[in-house]
């Protein structure tokens, strides 16, 4: 229940389960700070419950209005701000929610906001330099009671959200904001504010989710069916400098036709190569070095190969070496506080000016993404290019355009002068309203990635997002690069480019894929030699456990068949994430390693578990059955599938032991006393995309089933029979006797030569 007490000017949720939280609010307008104490307030009689605050030293009223939902510990508050007087009135911050403390020990942790595509991890309370601010929201978890609670908002696409928090002995001084950023509320009018919600009970996993849930609705996400996959090399093969970049995406176009046919495979995306002089802002340009015989000519060869064209796009940059440009956008770009131009980047390191003494290469400057001519500028960029027959981007450092949605510090513009369309509020509307422009250029067909940005406020216009910073990517061979003399960085897995970043990041945003829109947790899958076999399966895992696109960062002309294998054994995609079920068991320096999927399918359901280990000592952990959300009273048995072992028949817990550097794949199937699959060697998640039907029949004793691979593929699948039956029918199949229980291990092998293939295993009493 929420109550609002008169004598000392605060406001009380009571949830049924869990502690108390008291509050205080109050706002900027008109350069002053305003709070309860300034303000005549009013609690209505009606329901739904309303706090009625008019400030007494100006002519704007504050309405406030409750929803609570007993069932989850969870209040909504929506609120309006109204000007009954004859001049505008300037808003600046509007804090619905000002704690001096929340009910949580020094033991908690939290999970900041998502911002942008840097490294994000929960955090201890405690930790030195924990993080003080978060957009949009902050997740707390004190597993002392254990209590979970969120504090943020659930709408975000107008003015910029954010909570901040003192960490000492606890969590103190709780404030979450929507600035307004100055502007104006016109005289007689009323604007809504952010929807602010804060929920409390002892589920972090589940407020997550039920945030981004409750978030859907307000930014209407697009809906991509099927994640996106496709081909973007970088990883092996220099086409700046060494190789001509038209002829090694035509004859990986053709690779792909023939050795990953029908894996699904949509884009090629060409990445700098493309724009004359690899120059940024010159954006229907053509690089007739790299692609001499023009983008029409690329699109149609593609197409004849069932790809599309995708490209690299930083659509708020123009170079400071681009005279044409310059000169169009005469009194559109972005300038600093005090009037000069504001540097987005201070030195282009890709295309010509790479070769370039670092000195003398050019900046970049930001477009205004609310002045008419940048906007006009963006939309015929995207317009040419839609008509060549563009249908994949890749949108990179939004935080150009941005503003106040990035965090001060590095990344140039979040401070900047007043904006050119004074009734855009600077921040998310600004924001988004380029980015409108774009997605109406490039239609509806389009696949819109967006990077190196804000992520939650992109929700609505793009179709995904890249929840870390370039995961397998590789690089041009050029100088003054930490990459220099080499194109790709091996065996250092916490590189902005390994493993454990990506990792950190597919966890900490799981809980928005598919519903605000599709995370690329994965980004780039490279897997082949002289990248370690263990890293390899690593790569492998996170992309399949994703649930998201993948581009394939390898040479396919010419990469290893084993390796090869390996790319298809995380195609076709499924579309959901694998939950992180220790996110906020593992804080800061440590990091989640336990991701589970829970696979249900007609014929039948099982678990999918992996566990990472990127230590130096071998990883003994032991995984309760309860925490992964089975049950402690039934027998399970479980297959690994990296190693293709058996592991065993289980009760209560798995024993899970992971060698330094590696990850191991458990299949988990409850036991029902008769034969079952027990796993596949075909695909990471062992049956969910590659078996179509699975049954016991016991009138007859026999265990059957369907699986599709592309046409020519060959694979297997491993039975688990228990100890009182033997086979019926032997011959082609390789049955083996497990040394501990005595159960039987078989594998049927499949062809798939016509695209499908049946398997049928008869027993008989032992």
């Amino acid at each position: 229940m929420i109550a609002y007490n008169d004598q000392d000017k605060t406001l009380c949720f009571t949830p049924l389960n869990g502690p108390a939280v008291t509050w205080t609010v109050r706002l900027m307008a008109a350069g002053q700070q305003f709070g309860a104490e300034d303000a005549d307030i009013d609690v209505g009689d009606d329901s739904p419950w309303q706090l009625r605050i008019r400030f007494r030293a100006i002519k704007l009223t504050w309405l406030i209005g409750a929803e609570v939902d007993e069932s989850t510990g969870l209040l909504s508050l929506r609120s309006t701000l109204e000007n009954h007087g004859h001049t505008a009135i300037a808003l600046g911050k509007v804090w619905p929610f000002c704690a001096a403390t929340l009910p949580l020990t020094s033991k908690a942790v939290f999970l900041p906001g998502l911002s942008g595509q840097n490294e994000r991890s929960v955090v201890r309370v405690r930790q030195e330099d924990a993080p003080l601010c978060s957009k949009v929201k902050t997740q707390y978890f004190d597993p002392t009671g254990p209590t979970a609670i969120q504090v943020g908002f659930t709408s975000f696409l107008r003015s910029n959200t954010e909570v901040d928090h003192r960490l000492e002995d606890g969590v103190h001084d709780v404030e979450a904001h929507a600035d307004f950023a100055g502007w104006q509320l016109a005289s007689v009018t009323s604007t809504p504010v952010e929807t602010f919600t804060l929920q409390i009970g002892t589920d972090p996993h589940s407020q997550l989710e039920s945030w981004a849930t409750l978030a859907a609705p307000e930014v209407n996400p697009r809906q991509w069916s099927s994640p996106p996959i496709g081909w973007l090399g970088w990883t092996w093969v220099d086409s700046y400098n060494v190789e001509n970049y038209q002829e090694v995406v035509l004859r990986n176009c053709a690779a792909i036709n023939r050795r990953l046919a029908g894996f699904g495979f949509d884009f090629v995306w060409v990445s700098i190569g493309n724009l004359a002089g690899g120059k940024p802002g010159a954006w229907n340009s053509w690089n007739e070095t790299n692609f001499p015989h023009g983008p029409e000519y690329l699109v149609e060869r593609l197409r004849e190969h069932g790809l599309k064209l995708g490209l690299w796009c930083g659509p708020f940059w123009v170079s400071s070496d681009s005279p044409e440009q310059m000169g169009e956008l005469e009194g559109a770009l972005l300038r600093n506080p005090d009037g000069s131009l504001l540097v987005s980047l201070e030195h282009w390191n890709y295309g010509d000016a790479a070769q370039l003494p670092k000195a003398n290469r050019p900046c970049l400057y930001a477009l205004d993404p609310t002045h008419p001519k940048a906007l006009e500028f963006i939309e015929r960029s995207f317009s040419v290019n839609r008509e060549r027959g563009i249908r994949y981007y890749m949108i990179d450092f939004l935080y150009a355009g941005a503003g106040n949605l990035n965090h001060p510090g590095p990344l140039a513009g979040s401070v900047h002068a007043p904006l050119a369309d004074a009734e855009i509020v600077p921040g998310p509307e600004a924001f988004q309203t380029a980015l409108k422009v774009i997605r109406k250029a490039v239609g509806p067909d389009t696949y819109l990635l967006a990077s190196t940005g804000p992520t939650l406020h992109t929700a609505g216009v793009v179709d995904g997002i890249r929840t870390g910073n370039d995961f397998g990517e590789g690089r041009s061979i050029a100088k003054e690069s930490f990459f220099y003399p080499a194109s790709y960085v091996i065996n250092s897995s916490s590189f902005w480019t390994g493993c454990l970043p990506a990792l950190r990041n597919q966890a900490a945003a799981y809980y928005t894929h598919r519903r605000l829109y599709l995370n690329d947790s994965g980004n780039v899958l490279t897997v082949d030699k002289p990248l370690p076999l263990s890293d390899a399966q690593l790569h492998a895992t996170i992309h399949a456990m994703s649930g998201g696109p993948s581009m394939m960062g390898d040479d396919i002309d010419r990469m290893a068949d084993e390796r090869l294998a390996l790319i298809k054994k995380t195609l076709p995609r499924s579309s959901d994430v694998a939950v992180p079920v220790d996110l906020f068991d593992a804080p800061l320096p440590d990091h989640p390693k336990v991701f589970l999927r829970r696979v249900k399918k007609e014929w039948g359901s099982f678990d999918v578990v992996a566990v990472y280990n990127f230590s130096a000592e071998t990883l003994h952990l032991p995984l309760v059955l309860s925490g992964l959300g089975l049950d402690m009273d039934q027998d399970y048995l479980v297959w690994e599938f990296w190693n293709e072992r058996y592991i065993g028949r289980i009760r209560e817990q798995l024993d899970a032991q992971v060698p330094p550097g590696t990850v191991k794949v458990y299949r988990i199937v409850r036991d029902g006393g008769q034969p079952v699959l027990l796993g596949t060697d075909m695909h990471v998640l062992m049956g969910e995309m590659e078996v179509t039907s699975c049954e016991w029949d016991g009138t007859t004793r026999t265990f059957s089933g369907h699986a599709i691979r592309p046409v020519g593929e060959k694979g297997s699948i491993f039975i688990h029979a228990p100890n009182n039956v033997s086979m019926a029918n032997p011959r082609g199949h390789w049955i083996a006797k497990d040394g501990r229980d005595q159960s039987l291990i078989i594998r049927c092998a499949l062809d798939f030569s016509e695209g499908s293939a049946d398997w049928s295993v008869s027993f008989a009493d032992l």
